[in-house]
């Protein structure tokens, strides 16, 4: 999508030396000038106009299972539909939430820190199991090349957006085991390099704007 991740070594620097409100507006005011796009604006704006038909494209996948899951995600509220709804996508493409996501219950940070040095790309997600389905993540971090890069995001969908500012301010690369799933974010959600679709990106894409 970018430069390079493990190969190349990006510096995350620019963003771990800043205080919280500070870097966040940094990878938005970066992504904007590398892309003349808004970051939060356009993503998220994206996310909920396709979400009636990504969750029929669910349903219809899925058969009893696709419509159970419908109405399970359209009882919750909008931030937590949009979580569900980038588990389902990642799943629906044929890619695994694990590569990208990483849930703990019950867990502070400190006590799981020490494992963030062999993560390369990855949204740690910590929650309380006694937490409602829908609920707001107690913290949620992102992990570039075993460095906490971002912490305190307000959930999933705000990690995913970060995430991807990201990779185009520090020039890295996407996982590769989750192509798919950065193509539906870099062009459809983000409207960026739409020129070239891969045949599954290009039948989903085909499928929402009907």
């Amino acid at each position: 999508m970018r430069g390079q991740s493990r190969c190349g070594s990006p510096d995350p620097q620019p963003v771990i030396s800043r205080g919280h409100v500070s870097q966040l507006v940094w990878v938005k005011d970066e992504f904007r000038r590398i892309t003349a796009a808004n970051l939060e604006r356009t993503s998220l704006t994206k996310l909920d106009f396709y979400t009636p038909n990504l969750l029929t494209v669910f349903e219809m996948k899925g058969g009893a299972a696709g419509t159970k899951t419908r109405c399970r995600l359209d009882s919750l509220g909008q931030e937590g539909r949009r979580d569900a709804v980038i588990r389902c996508l990642i799943h629906f493409l044929g890619e695994s939430c694990e590569e990208l996501i990483k849930d703990y219950q019950d867990l502070s940070k400190g006590r799981i820190k020490d494992s963030f040095v062999d993560l390369v790309m990855k949204i740690i997600v910590l929650a309380s199991a006694a937490a409602e389905e829908g609920a707001a993540p107690d913290s949620v971090i992102i992990v570039i090349e075993g460095t906490e890069v971002l912490d305190g995001c307000r959930n999933l969908s705000d990690a995913c957006l970060l995430l991807m500012g990201l990779i185009y301010s520090l020039n890295l690369s996407s996982p590769p085991k989750l192509r798919s799933t950065f193509e539906v974010f870099q062009k459809v959600l983000l409207e960026l390099d739409v020129l070239r679709f891969s045949p599954k990106v290009h039948s989903l894409e085909r499928k929402l704007l009907m």
